[in-house]
């Protein structure tokens, strides 16, 4: 049986699941990240988790789907459909905004280490506990 990773990104870091869950398959993995991400939701205001969402992986590495927890509060359920298609957009764009922010910032400090190194200069930088 597969095993399933399920990783929450908040706003500023991600989460890793150090353990997995085994699921029979995709479906269920969609059905079980749907209830866990119900229980994060569960008693947290909108704006904290805005651009909260779960990342499913396999035991390789590789991606399933990603589901965004702001649809899921209950403040959503009070909005007009059109309303709330637009705040899933907003919340959807502004959490692949910020990913891309991180990106570079990332390929920005690892330049800097490359260019250190050919100078034969001490350049140490870690993000988020990762050496670059």
């Amino acid at each position: 049986m597969p095993r399933y990773f399920f990783d929450l990104k908040t706003a500023d870091r991600m989460i890793r699941d150090p353990e997995g869950t085994e699921l029979p398959g995709e479906d269920s993995a969609r059905a079980h990240a749907h209830e866990v991400a119900c229980e994060l939701v569960a008693n947290r205001k909108m704006a904290a988790i805005r651009l909260w969402r779960l990342s499913v992986r396999n035991e390789q590495d590789s991606s399933h789907f990603e589901l965004l927890l702001a649809p899921l509060h209950p403040a959503m359920s009070d909005l007009s459909p059109d309303m709330r298609e637009s705040v899933e957009d907003v919340c959807r764009s502004t959490a692949a905004l910020k990913d891309t922010i991180k990106q570079a910032r990332m390929s920005l400090y690892q330049v800097r280490g490359t260019i250190a190194r050919s100078e034969r200069a001490p350049y140490i930088a870690a993000l988020d506990g990762v050496r670059l």
